[in-house]
C-alpha cells in the first residue's frame, strides 16, 4: 500500500491520466449499460413439454408423464423432478442440484428422453428446453364496452405495432381468441336434402384446392401454373356448392346452414375494471433497457389511442421502470449531496484545493465501479441490487474522503515538504481506511455464496 500510494504521489501525471481513463471508461459504459428492475436470474430448471392431442388428463399422466418420470430416475445432478398433467399436455420440470452446470444437466435429460421409445404414436415429440425466469417490464390492458370482434381486431393490431419496435422482442398475451368459421346446421334441413354432416364436410374440403400444375417456359420467362381456391370469408363459404343438379342449379352452403365468422370459445373470462379486456405482458430481454422499453410502449400507446372507438381505452400499469428511475434518482441525489458536502466542509475547515481533489474521489470511484460492472467479464446491469450497493458505497466514500483529507492537511502543516506531508497523511490512515472497507465487504460477502 505504501509503495503504491507513494508512487502515485510522486507521479501526478500518471495519476491524472489514470483518473481521465477511469472517467471516460465509466461514462462510456454508463451510456450503453443495461437497465432493469431486478438482476436476471440464470435458469436452473429444464422443462419437458409433450403434447398428446385428444387425450384426457388421466391418459396424459399414465402414458406420458409417468413414463418420462421413470426414465429420469437417478439422473446425476438433479435435485427434484415434478410433473403436471392436463388435457393433451404433459409438463415435466427437472431442477438442477446446487453447483451443477445446467447445460450438462440438459444434455443428460435429452439422452434419457431419447431412450424412451414407448410413448403413444399419436403424441408429439417432447420439447426439451432450459426454463429461465422472465421479468415483466410492464402490463398493458386494452379494454372497454364493445363487441368481442372489435376488441380482438384492435388488440391484434396493437400487438403488431408493439412488436414492430426493435426495443420490444417478447410479449405474453392473454384474452386473444383464435378465429374460427362456425357452420351451424338445422337437422330438418339436412334431412330435407338427404344430407349428413360428413357429406357437407367432404364437400367443403373438396372445394379447397392447393394444386401446382407445373411450369410454363416462355421467351419472357417462366410462368408457374397453380390452382388456389380456398374460402376465407363467410360470403365465400356461403357460396360453396353442396349439391349440384343436372340442370345446372346448385344448393349452396349458405342455403342449408348459418355461416358465422367468430372466435373460439373457452372456459375463461377476462375482465379489467369490470369491462371485457385483452392483456399483454411486456418482458425484458437479457440485453434490453427497461427505461427504453417503457418509453417505447408509452409512445406506441399514445400513437394508437386515436384509432380506438368510443368506450375503448388502453391502460398501462405495473411499470417497473418507475422503481428503477426512483432508485437512480436517489443515487444521483446522494452523489451530488455527498460531493457538495465534502467540498463545503473541507473548504471551510481545510482549504479549497484539497477539498476539490478529495471530492473528485466520489465521481472517479463511481465511474470506475460502473466501468468494471458493465464490462463483458462482469456483465452487471443497473438494477435494484447494484444501485443499492452503490448508494451504500457512496456513504463509505464520503466518510473516507473526509478522513484522508483531514489527515493529509494536518501532516502537510507539520511537514514542510508537501510530497512528504501528503505521503505521511495517507500512510497515517491507510490501514484504518482499508480495513474499514474490508469489514463492510465481509458483512455482505456471504450473500454472494447463496445459490
Amino acid at each position: 500500500m505504501h509503495v503504491l500510494t507513494g508512487w502515485f504521489i510522486r507521479n501526478p501525471v500518471a495519476a491524472n491520466l489514470l483518473m481521465a481513463f477511469i472517467l471516460i471508461a465509466g461514462l462510456t459504459t454508463l451510456l450503453t449499460m443495461r437497465i432493469e428492475g431486478f438482476p436476471r436470474v440464470p435458469p436452473e430448471t429444464v422443462n419437458i413439454t409433450t403434447s398428446y392431442p385428444g387425450a384426457s388428463t388421466q391418459q396424459v399422466d399414465e402414458l406420458i408423464s409417468r413414463k418420462i418420470e421413470k426414465a429420469l430416475e437417478g439422473l446425476e445432478g438433479v435435485r427434484s423432478v415434478s410433473s403436471r398433467s392436463s388435457p393433451e399436455t404433459s409438463i415435466i420440470e427437472v431442477r438442477r442440484a446446487g453447483g451443477e452446470d445446467l447445460s450438462k444437466v440438459l444434455d443428460r435429460v435429452r439422452l434419457r428422453i431419447d431412450a424412451v421409445t414407448d410413448l403413444p404414436a399419436s403424441s408429439r415429440r417432447p420439447v426439451i428446453e432450459a426454463a429461465g425466469f422472465d421479468f415483466p417490464a410492464l402490463y398493458i390492458n386494452l379494454h372497454g364496452d364493445t363487441d368481442p370482434a372489435t376488441l380482438q381486431i384492435l388488440s391484434e393490431r396493437f400487438r403488431e405495432n408493439l412488436l414492430a419496435e426493435p426495443e420490444i422482442s417478447r410479449l405474453k398475451v392473454w384474452g386473444l381468441h383464435a378465429r374460427e368459421m362456425r357452420i351451424e346446421f338445422e337437422p330438418q334441413i339436412l334431412q330435407r336434402f338427404n344430407l349428413t354432416i360428413a357429406d357437407v364436410v367432404n364437400r367443403i374440403r373438396a372445394s379447397s384446392l392447393h394444386f401446382r400444375a407445373g411450369t410454363l417456359r416462355t421467351a419472357g420467362g417462366n410462368i408457374i401454373l397453380r390452382t388456389d381456391d380456398s374460402a376465407k370469408f363467410t360470403t365465400q363459404f356461403a357460396r360453396i356448392p353442396v349439391i349440384e343438379n343436372k340442370d345446372g342449379t346448385s344448393v349452396r352452403l349458405g342455403q342449408i346452414a348459418a355461416v358465422k365468422d367468430t372466435f373460439e370459445e373457452g372456459d375463461y373470462l377476462f375482465r379489467f375494471n369490470g369491462a371485457a379486456t385483452t392483456g399483454m405482458e411486456v418482458l425484458i430481454g437479457r440485453k434490453e433497457n427497461l427505461l427504453r422499453i417503457s418509453e417505447v410502449v408509452h409512445k406506441v400507446a399514445d400513437a394508437f389511442r386515436p384509432q380506438l372507438p368510443a368506450g375503448v381505452a388502453i391502460t398501462i400499469w405495473g411499470d417497473a421502470s418507475v422503481y428503477i428511475s426512483e432508485r437512480l434518482a436517489l443515487l444521483r441525489s446522494n452523489g451530488i449531496q455527498g460531493l457538495f458536502l465534502v467540498l463545503l466542509v473541507l473548504s471551510l475547515f481545510l482549504n479549497v484545493r484539497l477539498a476539490f481533489w478529495v471530492a473528485m474521489g466520489i465521481p472517479i470511484s463511481v465511474m470506475g465501479a460502473l466501468a468494471v460492472a458493465g464490462s463483458s467479464w462482469v456483465d452487471y446491469s443497473l438494477n435494484d441490487v447494484t444501485t443499492f450497493g452503490l448508494i451504500i458505497a457512496l456513504g463509505i466514500l464520503v466518510d473516507d474522503a473526509v478522513v484522508v483529507g483531514e489527515s493529509v492537511f494536518e501532516e502537510r502543516r507539520r511537514i514542510a515538504d508537501p510530497v512528504a506531508g501528503t505521503e505521511a497523511g495517507v500512510d497515517k490512515v491507510a490501514v484504518a481506511t482499508v480495513f474499514g472497507v474490508l469489514t463492510t465487504i465481509a458483512a455482505f460477502y456471504p450473500m454472494l455464496l447463496l445459490d
